[in-house]
């Protein structure tokens, strides 16, 4: 084993670094690029829905009402428009670009998931960023990036309309941003990066947040840590504040404004569902575990909530219907299991730690990263 890792080090050793990133990315790029072009209409899970959403943007220039009848499904009742579309708005963007040459729903469809395919190339720069700052062993380095650059649920959600790509590569840019932050007290580059992903993060999707809570409290600890002048230290986190506030809060503002200060659009979604949809669709009845009284533990394993999370995670492409062979899914979490087992022994065993933040971090924070 020791000879085979030795070997593929030198290959690795021996290669351009720079030109095997770029390779790398042009490569997964241009097959996310492939099939978001070659894939059906309607293909993702509610794509139909968001392609509403981007059509309307194009074809008026403003943004809808989350219950406007364009945009409205007549089956739910309701529409994505009432949470953050940006990933939407630049779709409608692309389309408008599109109309100029051509009427063809097809390509309009290519022209909103082309935003998917550029968030997907962002994430893929920043992951390989990540990689050279925790990884001194240019092997582990590329079994990380590869690792997490083609698994099938991140490369399929690169080619269909969704907020999930635009999410993604907001959270390689915070992780990054928490990694240079770290190592350099927070300077001016650090910090403005924070800003910029988290802004971003927050016109992404609700499921997104936790990182920007995260990030706080992060944030809160590698300052106490560093041992900043408190004044500096309020500077920097009023000014990240401000800065996402700018950059994200003209969308709760004018939420909070059309929807009667449902600032998030939740309150007013379930008004529209209860409203407008078919009545097994309506909100109070569907069969969710809340409205069939059944517990946490029935949730999670007779509804196989679980099973079903972590095979998501892996990939499950088409509608949340097209599974991969049972094997895949061993396989890969074979896998992950193994890498999480290895990280935890060589915490426990090897003393002389080789990342190169690690130690200039309490253990804390470096536990809430690789959390």
């Amino acid at each position: 084993m020791d000879k085979l890792k030795n070997s593929i080090n030198k290959i690795l050793n021996s290669l351009d670094e720079k030109l095997l990133a770029k390779l790398f990315i042009f490569f997964c790029v241009f097959c996310s690029f492939s099939l978001a072009l070659i894939e059906p209409l309607d293909v993702g899970p509610d794509e139909e829905m968001k392609m509403d959403i981007c059509k309307y943007i194009a074809d008026y220039g403003k943004l809808p009402h989350g219950g406007d009848e364009l945009v409205r499904n007549p089956m739910w009742g309701i529409s994505y428009g009432f949470t953050p579309i940006l990933s939407y708005i630049v779709g409608g963007c692309f389309i408008k670009i599109a109309s100029i040459f051509t009427q063809n729903m097809h390509y309009y469809y290519f022209a909103a998931r082309f935003v998917s395919v550029i968030c997907y190339g962002v994430f893929l720069i920043f992951v390989n960023k990540i990689g050279d700052r925790i990884f001194q062993n240019k092997l582990y380095k590329w079994f990380f990036i590869v690792l997490i650059s083609i698994l099938p649920q991140m490369f399929y959600i690169s080619a269909y309309i969704n907020n999930d790509s635009l999410a993604m590569m907001c959270i390689a840019m915070i992780i990054y941003s928490w990694l240079i932050g770290i190592d350099s007290k927070w300077n001016f580059k650090s910090c403005l990066l924070l800003t910029i992903s988290l802004g971003l993060c927050a016109l992404s999707y609700y499921n997104a947040y936790g990182f920007i809570l995260t990030s706080g409290v992060l944030f809160i600890i590698s300052e106490i840590s560093n041992k900043i002048k408190f004044k500096d230290w309020i500077k920097k986190g009023l000014l990240i504040a401000l800065g996402v506030f700018i950059i994200c809060g003209w969308w709760f503002i004018r939420s909070a404004i059309i929807y009667n200060g449902d600032f998030l659009g939740l309150r007013t979604t379930n008004e529209y569902s209860e409203k407008y949809a078919l009545d097994e669709y309506k909100s109070s009845n569907r069969k969710t575990p809340e409205n069939l009284h059944q517990s946490l533990f029935y949730m999670l394993f007779n509804r196989h909530w679980i099973t079903m999370t972590l095979k998501s995670f892996i990939g499950i492409w088409g509608k949340m219907n097209i599974e991969f062979k049972s094997f895949i899914y061993y396989i890969t979490t074979f896998i992950f299991g193994i890498e999480f087992l290895g990280y935890i022994l060589d915490k426990i065993l090897n003393k002389n730690h080789t990342k190169k933040f690690e130690n200039r971090i309490p253990k804390l924070v470096e536990i809430m990263f690789w959390v």
